[in-house]
């Protein structure tokens, strides 16, 4: 019988150069969900790691998997994440099983640093199906760490030219920012929830669930969620990484121009409208630093077992991990919000336009 017929890409992203060949579909999904911020190239010689995409057709991986993961030590990633159980050593080869979600279908992992390769075998349905672009996810994100990129806590678009960050706390109006510059400015989205920042400057948006706050139009498609926060019903439309990015125009990097820090009113100035105020260098690098204080997605992001052969992290010897100053051409204001229930419908853009031009032309 013929072999099925395969498909291979090259990711390229700064330096690096990922081959992921396999099951077509597989590969597929890839790149539905790292283009971008990764850059696609069919035949550039030359890659630092290759992913192998493959099925488990036969079911052959379900066995006695809750026995070998009740059996031996799990790496747990934050956040409900992939869990991994070392199953053996042999033959040059380090091979986990893995789940992505708790409960859900293993996959095998077979990494062959020898061959710079790493195999994955997946169930043909089910949560299961991120794994390959959680490895690739993994092996840009380990060496953008390591190469002295942030991580951030933001969401992102692109409007003339030039990366616009929204900053603010959990639940405090960043997604719902992006969406209405998109809206009503024309803008490009480019990130939800995480940005990496590179020390030139350049950021790329991270591949991350997507959450649009059912008071803004979202796209047809995804999960209606509904919970209770603070005493008030919040409701979002969530959407996976490769969903989204089915329906939405992603925006590749490109240079940081603003920065917008969203932060809700003291309480004495409730009865005050919203007003933005510019930031000095000092405190727009602490509003950065701050958004930079993830911990548990920089350890998500990092290649701890070693499956893309990725750096370890904090290695003697590896770069300074101080921010670096914010780029002088790039704008930093404080939007003070007196009650973030009215953000989707408020005057945002009329109080940046005096101090933010590269948002309002």
């Amino acid at each position: 019988m013929a072999a099925a017929p395969e498909r291979a890409v090259n990711l390229l992203l700064a330096p690096w150069r990922l081959r992921v060949v396999g099951d077509p579909n597989l590969v597929a999904g890839v790149t539905t969900v790292m283009v971008p911020p990764c850059a696609v190239d069919v035949a550039s010689p030359g890659v630092d790691w290759t992913i192998r995409v493959e099925r488990d057709e036969h079911d052959q991986l379900q066995g006695d998997v809750d026995a070998l993961f009740a059996d031996r030590p799990v790496l747990v990633s934050p956040h409900g994440g992939p869990r991994l159980a070392v199953v053996g050593t042999g033959d040059g080869l380090l091979r986990l099983l893995g789940r992505y979600r708790p409960g859900s279908a293993a996959a095998l992992l077979e990494v062959d640093r020898a061959r710079r390769t790493t195999r994955i075998v997946v169930p043909d349905e089910g949560t299961a199906q991120r794994w390959p672009d959680w490895l690739a996810r993994l092996f840009f994100s380990s060496r953008m760490l390591d190469g002295g990129w942030r991580m951030l806590h933001a969401s992102a678009v692109t409007l003339n030219g030039v990366v616009v960050l929204f900053v603010a706390g959990s639940r405090g109006g960043k997604s719902t920012l992006a969406y209405r510059a998109c809206d009503e400015l024309g803008a490009q989205f480019m990130a939800d929830d995480l940005v990496m920042v590179g020390p030139d400057g350049i950021v790329a948006g991270w591949p991350t669930q997507v959450g649009i706050p059912t008071e803004l139009a979202a796209p047809a498609g995804g999960v209606e969620q509904r919970r209770m926060v603070a005493g008030a019903w919040r409701r979002r439309v969530l959407f996976t990484p490769g969903e989204h990015r089915a329906v939405v125009d992603w925006a590749p990097p490109a240079r940081l121009g603003a920065v917008v820090h969203v932060v809700p009113e003291p309480v004495e100035g409730k009865g005050r409208p919203m007003r933005a105020i510019r930031l000095e260098q000092a405190e727009a690098e602490a509003a950065l630093a701050w958004a930079a204080d993830v911990p548990g997605q920089r350890l998500y992001s990092s290649d701890l077992f070693g499956l893309t052969d990725g750096p370890t992290p904090g290695r003697a010897g590896g770069p300074a991990q101080e921010w670096r100053a914010v780029p002088t051409e790039a704008s930093v204001v404080r939007l003070m919000v007196p009650h973030l229930r009215d953000l989707p419908h408020a005057p945002v853009w009329e109080s940046l336009a005096t101090l933010l031009e590269v948002t309002v032309q």
